[in-house]
């Protein structure tokens, strides 16, 4: 009986994945959502139906995603907007971090590595149960350092925060050389990264066509290396390779260095 409630609830968990993204791109076309009800649609749902199901993990994932998004989230929005990578035209609350930052962004950012983690965790992984890893403080350290660092030179000389190519810049330090590093010491890993990356393709690329859709955010610059087009929307190729083919492994890449058993 045990293990025909476990078939069931695999069969069901991979349904609903499955649906989520569906429903989600309906509900937001149909009834023409902003961005923050988009975020909650594609990545809450999953998030949700994964936190029940793996609730050992939820406290866990909830930290680790909190302590990488906010200070990331912040650093590289700022200085990827600055620059035009892209902009959200709209938001629903009454101002912009340092004017510039929407809250949007940063609930995106807490959401899709949540998503990612609890995905990973549920399907994949069964690793430590710790709250946090004593590891994690060499992540938190670093992300202190370098919001000191920001905020110091936005107070003082902002100019040197806009980066021509900023995109692709902060991709390659923040995306490709941590998890070429990681992964050249723990290859075996690559496999269990693949599998969740491949869903988070298919998931961001949905969500990113609803958005453009929707005039959710554009890319108005042109500091890119070069486009993607795609039933009629284009985008960087920086957002495709970063967001869509590396996201999910850069995040799980920081995940099992800091905070779990890298096995």
């Amino acid at each position: 009986m045990k293990n025909h409630n476990q078939k069931f609830l695999k069969k069901l968990d991979i349904f609903l994945l499955i649906l989520f993204p569906i429903a989600s791109a309906v509900l937001s076309l149909a009834f023409s959502v902003n961005f923050l009800v988009s975020i909650l649609l594609f990545f809450g749902l999953p998030s949700l139906w994964l936190s029940f199901r793996t609730p050992s993990q939820v406290n866990k994932t909830f930290l680790f995603s909190l302590i990488l998004s906010i200070p990331l989230g912040i650093f590289i929005d700022y200085i990827a907007t600055v620059d035009n990578s892209w902009f959200v035209p709209i938001t629903v609350f009454p101002f912009r971090l340092f004017s510039v930052v929407p809250i949007e962004d940063l609930i995106w950012g807490f959401f899709l590595i949540y998503s990612i983690v609890i995905f990973y965790e549920h399907f994949l992984d069964k690793g430590k149960h710790e709250l946090v890893d004593k590891r994690m403080k060499y992540l938190a350290w670093p992300l202190i350092i370098l919001m000191l660092v920001f905020f110091t030179i936005l107070f003082t000389k902002p100019e040197l925060l806009v980066i021509p190519y900023a995109y692709f810049w902060l991709g390659i330090i923040f995306f490709i050389l941590p998890a070429i590093t990681f992964l050249s010491f723990f290859p075996r890993l690559l496999s269990k990264y693949i599998k969740t990356a491949s869903y988070f393709f298919l998931l961001s690329l949905l969500f990113e066509l609803t958005g453009l859709q929707l005039n959710q955010w554009t890319f108005p610059g042109s500091n890119f290396i070069g486009w993607v087009e795609l039933f009629g929307h284009r985008f960087p190729f920086e957002e495709f390779f970063f967001g869509f083919v590396m996201g999910a492994i850069s995040v799980l890449t920081y995940y099992e260095f800091f905070d779990d058993d890298r096995k």
